[in-house]
């Protein structure tokens, strides 16, 4: 990991492209309904925010092996986030 703001500037960058590939989804496309829109928003939006807020809280801050286990289980547990949102889309 880089830095904490690298990271956060990530997380949002891939927030906002599921937000985008929604709205084309829901707006341009018609593949979606208004109720699943709105359920896959509000779960990119919950997303995001615990995600940046346990990005500014890690765990064992004064031992940097720790701080480095904490910030690997961080993305891992993002990314498997992010594949149920997209599968979701995908449906």
């Amino acid at each position: 990991m880089a830095n904490r703001r690298t990271l956060k500037k990530n997380i949002q960058f891939i927030t906002s492209e599921l937000v985008t590939e929604s709205y084309i989804k829901h707006l341009m496309l018609k593949k979606m309904d208004t109720e699943s829109f709105n359920s896959i928003l509000k779960k990119i939006a919950d997303l995001n925010n615990d995600f940046l807020s346990r990005v500014n809280h890690p765990n064992g801050t004064k031992e940097p092996k720790l701080v480095k286990a904490y910030y690997k289980k961080l993305i891992a547990d993002f990314n498997k986030e992010v594949d149920q949102i997209v599968e979701e889309l995908n449906k």
